[in-house]
């Protein structure tokens, strides 16, 4: 049976295959990022850093205040993540209903009114990411100073980074605020709104460059000197060589995945399959400012967990001797080898736990 109803013009026809286009990204992207939001809290990896971090965490007792910090950023960093991601879910469905559902509106005019209508979330969700994106570097500069024996002139240059994406990530935040309240942006913010939210990025990739570039740097300089020393790690522990080298490939990991975010800086047409790459990413990002600070936790509560089981460490007149278990090479003329205890050196063994991070205000002793 033939259809009485007057043909669609050939402009809307072409809106409508932008449009179809459009929703089959969105649906597409809600199924993919539903799914693993779903594995993240209940079986992914964000659910078990989280767990384990929480655990660890709790089971050590809030004997500082560094734990306390410690806690309330894991919990933070979940709850944000999981704000965000309802934040973009119900972003995606009220753009799906402004183009299908609104029949009053001319279908031309429906691409502006799914762009007016999730407006009200912009700076929620923006506010969120950045707000985790600067927790996330603070995270990282704490442990590079904490590795660094508390020494200022190593986060230095982080700090100054950090600050600059703060700046930025407030004008930012700003000039969203405009936006969506519908006001004109003052001369002032027409000149730096553009380019505020990549600032702040491009600042907040630097800081994760430099500090896993300083870790690297310390990294190496440990191994060099065990060699030196021909010091063996006994293999019934996790040693700082091997925690280091976790924090620096996870740390050049997080920042590959974090320049992949330069796409939302550049113009990529809808019909461009660079467009799929770009709806993807934008949400993992969103889990990834916080899953990364908190693996940083998780491998440092699991280094201190197993020696928390297996150390052996003295304590005397209040000053705290970490020790570490080596196999000390003997003269090539003697077959036998023997274990002996070495008292941590400042230079040689760096602890990276928790409580000797500068919170609890202990400190080593060289021997």
């Amino acid at each position: 049976m033939a259809s009485t109803g007057s043909p669609v013009s050939l402009p809307d026809k072409q809106i409508l295959t932008d449009y179809g286009r459009d929703i089959m990204q969105v649906l597409w992207v809600l199924w993919l990022f539903g799914i693993i939001a779903l594995l993240q809290r209940f079986t992914g990896a964000y659910g078990i850093f989280f767990t384990f971090a929480v655990y660890s965490i709790l089971r050590r007792g809030p004997k500082s205040h560094g734990s306390i910090i410690m806690l309330c950023a894991v919990v933070y960093l979940y709850a944000a993540s999981v704000v965000q991601w309802a934040v973009d879910l119900s972003t995606a469905f009220e753009a799906i209903h402004s183009v299908l559902m609104v029949p009053n509106i001319p279908i031309p005019n429906r691409a502006a009114l799914a762009s007016e209508s999730t407006r009200k979330f912009d700076v929620p969700a923006e506010a969120l990411f950045l707000i985790n994106m600067l927790l996330a570097d603070c995270v990282v500069i704490w442990r590079t100073w904490a590795i660094y024996q508390h020494r200022i002139l190593a986060i230095f240059m982080p700090c100054m980074l950090l600050f600059i994406s703060f700046v930025f990530s407030a004008i930012d935040l700003k000039c969203r605020t405009f936006d969506a309240d519908g006001l004109a942006r003052p001369h002032w913010a027409r000149q730096i709104c553009p380019q505020t939210e990549l600032v702040a990025w491009a600042c907040s990739v630097a800081t994760n460059v430099t500090c896993t570039i300083f870790i690297g740097v310390k990294a190496w300089r440990h191994r060099n000197l065990m060699r030196e020393l021909n010091f063996t790690a006994s293999p019934h522990r996790i040693s700082t060589e091997k925690i280091l080298s976790i924090l620096v490939e996870s740390g050049f990991i997080y920042s590959l995945l974090w320049l992949s975010r330069i796409l939302l800086f550049i113009d990529v047409a809808p019909s461009s399959p660079w467009y799929f790459v770009l709806a993807v990413l934008m949400p993992m990002h969103n889990q990834l400012s916080g899953m990364y600070p908190t693996l940083i936790i998780v491998i440092v509560n699991f280094r201190r967990t197993i020696w928390d089981h297996q150390s052996t460490s003295a304590m005397s007149n209040n000053i705290v001797f970490n020790t570490l278990q080596w196999s000390v090479k003997r003269p090539t003329n003697t077959s036998d080898t023997r274990t002996s205890r070495v008292d941590s050196h400042p230079e040689s063994v760096i602890d990276v736990g928790l409580e000797n991070s500068g919170f609890m205000g202990e400190r080593h002793e060289e021997v």
